[in-house]
């Protein structure tokens, strides 16, 4: 499979190579995304040589802001939730796909003294937690599983809600909340200053699924449809993996 999406790649980067004058490419793509689309991104753009920008931030935030008209090609979501939005409106031009799975993980500051070895142990400190904000993949993941855990009701006055992913980090980072929950794929790109407390069991919460669709605005429609397919082939898959990212 993943042969015949390699050669349906270079047919169609051959045929995008052929029009340097066509509008940039646009990638809207969840903020915890960035450090794994940002250089596909641009390896696409040199095997292509098509100029590529990328919008990083929440899956809401993004989907919200291309049903209201923002200019974008490809949209990536950490959640299936606002792909069916955007397709709802009928704004896809293509059935999304999923590029990969993640994992959800409390983390503490490395050099920190927090410690938590799971839900329970959590409830029983005092201090506070960043989490993404209601309706941001990242903190739903959060919600669900801290409900089926039984402790919502006992976390959610200690609960700091953030505008996505990365401000989870950086709320974690900068000593503002001695604990938070991000995806695993962060807790690897950020081990210099996180570590990760606890797991979270998969079951408690929905599947951790990124998809990506083409969307019917899209002003590139052939560099969007060939790099929905790159996001696919083994090298970026591959890329995915070594960043945390699960394996498809």
């Amino acid at each position: 499979m993943r042969t015949k999406i390699l050669i349906l790649l270079m047919l169609l980067v051959a045929a995008c190579s052929n029009h340097p004058s066509e509008p940039r490419l646009r990638i809207a793509s969840a903020a915890s995304m960035t450090d794994a689309i940002g250089p596909t991104a641009e390896k696409y753009g040199a095997m292509t040589g098509r100029d590529v920008d990328t919008d990083f931030g929440a899956s809401s935030t993004l989907a919200k802001q291309i049903a209201d008209g923002a200019p974008a090609d490809i949209y990536v979501s950490a959640s299936r939730k606002w792909v069916d939005y955007l397709k709802d409106r009928h704004l896809l031009l293509s059935e999304p796909v999923v590029i990969a799975r993640n994992r959800l993980v409390c983390v503490v500051a490395k050099d920190g003294d927090t410690k938590a070895d799971g839900f329970e142990a959590l409830a029983g400190a005092a201090d506070l937690i960043a989490v993404g904000d209601d309706g941001v993949p990242v903190g739903d993941y959060t919600r669900q599983a801290m409900r089926k855990s039984g402790v919502f009701d006992r976390l959610r006055e200690r609960l700091v809600g953030q505008k996505d992913v990365r401000s989870v980090v950086n709320a974690v980072e900068s000593g503002n909340a001695p604990a938070g929950f991000v995806y695993a794929s962060d807790a690897y790109q950020f081990a210099e200053t996180l570590r990760v407390a606890f797991v979270v069991d998969g079951d408690l919460h929905d599947p951790i699924e990124y998809y990506a669709a083409q969307l019917k605005q899209a002003n590139a429609p052939e560099a969007a449809r060939s790099f929905l397919i790159y996001l696919q082939t083994d090298e970026a898959q591959d890329r995915f993996a070594k960043l945390g990212f699960v394996e498809q």
